[in-house]
């Protein structure tokens, strides 16, 4: 099967490093057709926006806090401001190792888990929060996440982020969490009153986000755990491993979003995602590959 991907390459911010061996892999997987796909995906600044169309930060589901801490404790944001400042920068340097960093994220993860959960609050007040925040989905990932259930594709949301947040912002934007998505995270622990006591174990961060710490029950895993092929999206080199763990017999597909370009960072995301979209804050490169799945590659020469 020849797949015609012009229309996907031909824009300059879409690269590929190995078209030949993407084809091929994509052919396997428009041959077994949608239903043998799952889709696993980082949230922040992969299916939301890094930043709005005048270039300003969106924020993230752990950057509800830094902007709206103080409204459940006065001096939360300073301080949850501050541990960004202090550490993204080392999660960000491409001249280290993943060894080399884990240690600083597991620092960073725990501090600013800390912090979040020092005072109670309510779901209630956190959905106050998240609905007062820039957090924002992607252009057209509202239609692409309701239409992947009609393809028959599902897709599971894996985050080192704060869980309930992702899941109060997609119930919000999408009505409901549709069967055929499903949200890994770090979620809140709530007492019997209704009120955040702590992070629910393990603590998910960037550098273990793989499948070996996801608890494999329940409805999604029961109908889906069984898919042939993987299409992976994420917006760091640590996301080149969600996959790490999920046992499947056919493809990975992976796409990187590269939202703050730098020479160094391009040519490592060139070296582990078969897909690179540089500065764009749409889903048109996944809509474009599920498409055709669902299509059985229609678009062929």
């Amino acid at each position: 099967m020849k797949l015609n991907l012009d229309a996907l390459f031909s824009q300059s911010h879409i690269r590929c490093r190995d078209r030949e061996a993407l084809e091929k892999k994509l052919a396997a997987v428009v041959e077994d057709g949608p239903r043998e796909l799952l889709i696993i995906s980082d949230f922040d600044q992969t299916l939301s926006r890094a930043y709005d169309e005048e270039g300003k930060p969106c924020t993230s589901s752990i950057g509800v806090f830094r902007l709206h801490g103080d409204k459940i404790q006065p001096g939360m944001a300073k301080e949850m401001q501050e541990l960004f400042e202090k550490y993204y920068p080392t999660e960000c340097n491409p001249h280290l190792t993943m060894e080399q960093k884990l240690p600083t994220i597991k620092e960073w993860w725990e501090k600013a888990h800390e912090v979040v959960t020092r005072v109670p609050f309510t779901a209630e007040r956190l959905q106050q929060l998240v609905l007062e925040s820039n957090l924002r989905l992607r252009d057209g990932a509202e239609e692409w996440l309701k239409n992947l259930e009609g393809h028959g594709i599902a897709i599971l949301v894996f985050s080192a982020g704060i869980g309930d947040v992702i899941e109060i912002y997609l119930k919000h934007q999408l009505g409901e969490i549709p069967n055929h998505l499903h949200v890994i995270g770090n979620f809140l622990e709530y007492n019997a009153e209704g009120s955040v006591t702590t992070f629910q174990e393990p603590t998910i961060h960037v550098f273990n986000k793989n499948a070996t710490v996801i608890k494999k029950n329940g409805p999604f895993w029961d109908a889906h755990s069984e898919r042939k092929h993987i299409l992976l999206m994420g917006d760091s080199l640590g996301d080149l491993h969600m996959d790490v763990g999920e046992v499947h017999s056919g493809q990975t597909i992976k796409i990187g979003f590269l939202n703050i370009y730098s020479d160094d960072m391009l040519a490592k995301f060139m070296d582990g995602f078969d897909i690179v979209v540089i500065r764009d804050q749409t889903v048109d490169v996944p809509k474009f590959i599920t498409e055709l799945i669902a299509n059985r590659g229609r678009a062929m020469e």
